[in-house]
Formats: structure tokens, C-alpha cells, sequence
């Protein structure tokens, strides 16, 4: 009797373990979802400006084996609506020219926003990248409105940061 009692307990306990894992809303509701993606630009002149998104919610995204992999590709992520979320994003410049990347600044800048995105909506990582200084920032893809802030990083100081014509 005590056994089958443990039993009974011990595949119930189970049961509900694996209907907490299935990912519905606690009050069963149908979640909602927006997207956050990164972009680039490329003016062929062989540098490629690239606004990833590198982790949601302290989650590392798009960190794969070969990280040259991800410049120049614009993934999307899909992350949840109506509720907090901490998105952290970097942008920088890479070479088509393996040399020039290895040795030349890449101008990066990070940047962390936590806050709410509205369902269906979507979140593009946008920047500029210069010896000048970089700026990365996220923002709506339809408005084009900064979310929360820019992030600035300090001008480079190094004597060989290539011009975007080399």
C-alpha cells in the first residue's frame, strides 16, 4: 500500500513537472512575441559595419564556433512581448581581408536596453562604426524610435584604423 502510494505521488510529481516545462502562460493565455534582429552595412569598399544583438534576457545569442560566420548576417530573435527584457547588442567593423581584421581596430561598441516590447513588434540593432567614435543603439523597426538610449563608445587612438576607401 505504501508503495504503490510513492508511486502515485512520485508519477504525479512527474506529471506536473512536465506541464510546468511545456512554456504556456501561467494563466493559460496564448503568449505574445516580437522579433530583435541585428544589421549591417556593406559599401564594398571591403569593411563590413555589423549591429548584432549577443545576448537576451543574460542568454548568450549568436555566439557560434566561427564568429566571422555571424558579421554581415542579420538574424532575428524572437523574444517575448508585454514583459520585461534585457537585450545586450555590440556593434563593430570587420575586413573581408582576414589581415586587415586581425590587425586593424574594429571600432566596437556595447549597449544593454531592458524593456517592453509590444507584440508583433520589431527591434533592429542599428549604429555607426568610426575612428571617430561608434555608436550603437536599438531601436523600432517601424518608427525608426531609439528604445531607451544611444551607446557611445570613445574615438580610437590607434594609429592604424584603416579609412573606409583602403
Amino acid at each position: 500500500m505504501r508503495l504503490r502510494r510513492h508511486l502515485l505521488l512520485a508519477t504525479s510529481c512527474l506529471a506536473l513537472a512536465a506541464c510546468q516545462g511545456l512554456g504556456g502562460s501561467p494563466d493559460g493565455a496564448a503568449r505574445t512575441y516580437a522579433s530583435v534582429s541585428g544589421s549591417h552595412l556593406d559599401d564594398g569598399s571591403g569593411r563590413i559595419d555589423t549591429f548584432r544583438v549577443t545576448g537576451i534576457d543574460g542568454h548568450p545569442v549568436g555566439r557560434g564556433d566561427d564568429p566571422m560566420k555571424t558579421f554581415g548576417v542579420d538574424a532575428v530573435n524572437r523574444i517575448d512581448a508585454d514583459r520585461q527584457v534585457h537585450v545586450e547588442f555590440e556593434g563593430l567593423a570587420r575586413y573581408r581581408n582576414p589581415a586587415k581584421t586581425l590587425f586593424w581596430d574594429p571600432h566596437r561598441v556595447e549597449g544593454r536596453v531592458d524593456f517592453v516590447p509590444v507584440a508583433q513588434g520589431r527591434y533592429v540593432v542599428r549604429g555607426e562604426i568610426g575612428p571617430e567614435g561608434s555608436t550603437v543603439w536599438l531601436e523600432d523597426d517601424a518608427s525608426h524610435e531609439v528604445i531607451v538610449r544611444k551607446f557611445v563608445a570613445a574615438p580610437s587612438t590607434s594609429a592604424s584604423a584603416p579609412e573606409r576607401n583602403l
